[in-house]
């Protein structure tokens, strides 16, 4: 199918009836997410079905307009950028679905305050400051199914295979019969070859580097032995057997590690305590916390304080 134009959107042929949907210009930082539209075909989906598509509410209707209608939308987890436009979809007639048990942060922002750890040291309301920048609202009803679910679409097999490092609840979709593997947000965020980013993203609580490392060696001897094309959330098409996607995962937290040694070295720290993370906080190591303010600063020093925890267990360099 010849893919049609629509401004802001780059829409991309990953196989005749496959469709990769990437928004050049979201409005806010954590408000959009790349995903897939899975078109109708002779004796299998009658109907369109999306996966992770998350995008700003009018291009979700010139979407319908095109390619509709949408039966049903799978969510990946629910991070802010994978949740926040969720709702038009819903809004168009399609069924949602969520991994259990992050599909309730689509009913009730307090939910996601409180699941991901916020609650612990912030106010709701800069919370729900967050989420109204984003163009977050609520979905009315969600259908949660538990991360290695297969649905099954009048023909049409889309395996959810849990990648649990990066939420509790993180899902990767494969579709055998189109031979695609789409590893949702695990952390291949180039949407060009020469671009960069940040890489894998382990700031709350429940994230972990090990389990990092576990995941991107499982994803990638999947991909490597039965997909021919893999795309994420935040990223340009992969086809094998390119390995490039699990190179840089890994590469990037190998970087973030040396980083915070390197500055545990330098500053003479000795220990893994509270003190040396907010010793760390203050260096700006990953983020530039010293030029936000308001929400913004609140959100950006949780997550970081995340990330640097989870490096100084590692640092063989502290008692």
């Amino acid at each position: 199918m010849t893919t049609s134009k629509i401004d802001n959107l780059e829409i991309r042929n990953l196989t005749e009836d496959t469709l990769l949907v990437h928004q050049k210009k979201p409005p806010f930082y954590f408000s959009c997410s790349d995903g897939i539209i899975i078109l109708p075909k002779k004796r299998r989906n009658d109907s369109s079905i999306v996966l992770d598509l998350n995008v700003e509410p009018h291009l979700i209707d010139e979407l319908d307009d095109i390619y509709g209608p949408f039966t049903d939308y799978i969510c990946s987890h629910g991070h802010m950028d994978h949740i926040a436009h969720v709702h038009q979809w819903e809004s168009l007639g399609a069924k949602i679905h969520a991994p259990f048990p992050e599909h309730t942060y689509l009913l009730e922002l307090h939910n996601f305050y409180k699941g991901f750890g916020f609650i612990d040291v912030m106010d709701f309301s800069v919370v729900k400051e967050f989420a109204e920048k984003n163009g977050y609202r609520e979905c009315q009803k969600v259908i949660p199914f538990k991360p290695g679910h297969t649905f099954e679409f009048e023909g049409l097999i889309i395996e959810t295979i849990p990648l649990l490092s990066h939420s509790k609840a993180h899902v990767s979709f494969w579709i055998p019969e189109e031979r695609l593997f789409h590893i949702s947000c695990l952390g291949f965020d180039k949407n060009k070859p020469e671009k960069d980013g940040f890489g894998p993203w382990y700031g709350f609580k429940e994230c972990s580097i090990e389990q990092y490392l576990i995941d991107i060696a499982q994803a990638e001897l999947f991909f490597l032995e039965r997909a021919n094309f893999l795309t994420s959330s935040h990223s340009y098409i992969i086809k094998n057997p390119d390995r490039t996607p699990f190179i840089y995962m890994r590469g990037k937290i190998a970087k973030n590690q040396e980083l915070v040694d390197n500055a545990i070295k330098s500053h003479n720290l000795t220990n893994k305590s509270i003190d040396t993370i907010n010793y760390l906080l203050n260096l700006d190591l990953f983020f530039p916390k010293r030029k936000m303010e308001g929400y913004l600063l609140e959100i950006y020093y949780f997550w970081e304080s995340g990330i640097i925890r989870k490096h100084v267990e590692r640092s063989e360099y502290l008692n």
